[in-house]
């Protein structure tokens, strides 16, 4: 397995020395053990200490990273911020899902519907630390999967920065050897900004094994700009080619391989947002088809008829509720772009808006919309572009106008992220930085007001709770999870 830094990155076929590992179990292949079954999915403890297991600890430290952002055609990262933000809206019956989505969460000890998500995303973090323990040990010189399991390891702190509260554990247990419980160490919950320090720390380590691993560039540019390091964010992704992007690659062979977000859209789960929250009347605006007012928090991603997020009517769990479904994961084969060229251009265009470069900054935005058929169809192959109708081809951006003021502009570059890499995972901790680094009013960006499927006000939530299976931890203290902070 290794990084691909070609125009679509993702995931290729082992290294002739990991490769040849893979032959060593059946040199030593005893012929009369011959009838014992054992699970080829599983390996126990004792069978991880030797070359041949490395590329199955590679291999599950980068598939639990995929599970914990995406989701297994559930509840991932990727769903649970969408509809906690403005992407998403639930249209089903679940408590957990409409607490999300009306931004009052559940107390940890009744649950939460992002709980999944992040235990799994604390799995991948260590499963990457054992993986690369168990390079380092039997192939030292294999610098460029050190580089790819650190990259992920860097990229679950992003995940967990961005979405939960300022106040994280991060248990630990010694990287190589047995899984001991009485091992673990406890260490001091980190704040938001600590997280993204850890993070950067790591994917300098991983660039540092191999500086032209591109997913780690992007990894340390997210965490820098969540950090508000706005030039050293644009620094790090200078070379990364605006075509090229890195894939969460998803299958229809089994449920845990499948796309979540056609999952659960096909089920009837989740619709498209549009224009949600501000004054509107309770239900009469969201599950509309194409209505053109822009009175809410939320961008107007269906009335906008924009080719980079296109839609079409899907059936609801709820008879009540209209849904309209993502036609960027038409199926559960298609993959979601985790980092981008575009998403390197974007980080760009922000560094330009924060240096006052007004001219250089809308140029990059315009850049980027007059080549969108092009680069939509590296960034999103699987796309069917349907508002609800088909059109015959991909629809030229217009130029964009300089809104002319700062506020304006800010808006404009996060509106730009979004329709760029909608339900990608990026929402949340745009949203959140808005509100920590430009000092924008959490009520301004996230929805408010009036919830629009009614029974009451959407709260002030902006980030996620820590699950109740932390309560145990002794260094973790539930009261410094503050929710309502940015």
């Amino acid at each position: 397995m290794k990084i691909l830094n070609g125009k679509r990155g993702g995931l290729r076929p082992l290294p002739g020395l990991l490769a040849a590992a893979l032959a060593l179990p059946m040199a030593a292949c005893n012929t009369d053990k011959l009838v014992d079954v054992s699970d080829p999915a599983r390996l126990p403890p004792e069978a991880l200490d030797n070359a041949g297991a490395v590329p199955s600890l590679i291999n599950g430290a980068v598939r639990q990273f995929y599970v914990a952002y995406s989701g297994a055609a559930d509840d991932g990262y990727i769903p649970v911020s969408g509809v906690f933000t403005d992407e998403l809206y639930y249209s089903d019956t679940f408590t957990t899902r409409r607490a999300l989505d009306i931004r009052t969460q559940q107390g940890p000890a009744l649950g939460n519907q992002q709980d999944a998500a992040f235990n799994r995303l604390q799995q991948a973090r260590f499963n990457a630390r054992r993986a690369y323990a168990a390079i380092d040990k039997f192939f030292p010189d294999d610098d460029e999967n050190k580089s790819l399991v650190r990259a992920i390891e860097g990229y679950s702190y992003v995940t967990l920065g961005e979405g939960w509260c300022g106040s994280i554990p991060f248990s630990s247990v010694p990287d190589t050897g047995p899984v001991d419980p009485t091992a673990i160490q406890h260490g001091t919950p980190l704040g938001t900004t600590a997280v993204f320090n850890t993070a950067i720390t790591t994917f300098n380590d991983a660039l540092a094994h191999d500086p032209s691993n591109r997913l780690a560039a992007l990894g340390k540019a997210r965490a820098l700009l969540d950090n508000g390091q706005y030039a050293a964010a644009a620094a790090a992704v200078a070379g990364v080619p605006t075509d090229w992007a890195f894939f969460i690659e998803h299958s229809a062979n089994t449920g845990s391989q499948n796309n979540a977000v056609y999952s659960l859209q096909s089920n009837g789960r989740y619709g498209m947002s549009n224009d949600e929250g501000g004054p509107i009347t309770a239900g009469s605006e969201l599950p509309s088809g194409t209505n053109p007012s822009d009175n809410g928090e939320g961008i107007n991603y269906r009335s906008l008829q924009d080719p980079r997020v296109p839609y079409g009517q899907i059936a609801c769990f709820t008879s009540s509720v209209t849904c309209w479904g993502d036609r960027n994961n038409p199926n559960n084969d298609a993959d979601i772009p985790l980092a981008s060229g575009v998403e390197a251009r974007l980080i760009e265009a922000e560094a330009q808006l924060n240096a006052g470069d007004v001219a250089g900054w809308l140029a990059k935005l315009n850049g980027l919309r007059g080549n969108v058929a092009a680069l939509l169809a590296a960034l999103r192959p699987n796309q069917i572009q349907t508002f609800p109708a088909r059109p015959a081809a991909v629809q030229p951006l217009p130029a964009l106008a300089d809104p002319g003021t700062a506020n304006g502009r800010v808006l404009l570059t996060m509106q730009e992220r979004n329709m760029w890499m909608y339900l990608t995972g990026h929402r949340l901790g745009d949203l959140r930085r808005l509100v920590r680094n430009y000092g924008f009013a959490q009520d301004a960006v996230f929805p408010s007001g009036a919830f629009w499927r009614g029974g009451g006000t959407y709260g002030t939530d902006v980030s996620f709770v820590i699950p109740f299976n932390e309560q145990n931890n002794p260094s973790f203290d539930p009261t410094q999870c503050r929710p309502n902070v940015a």
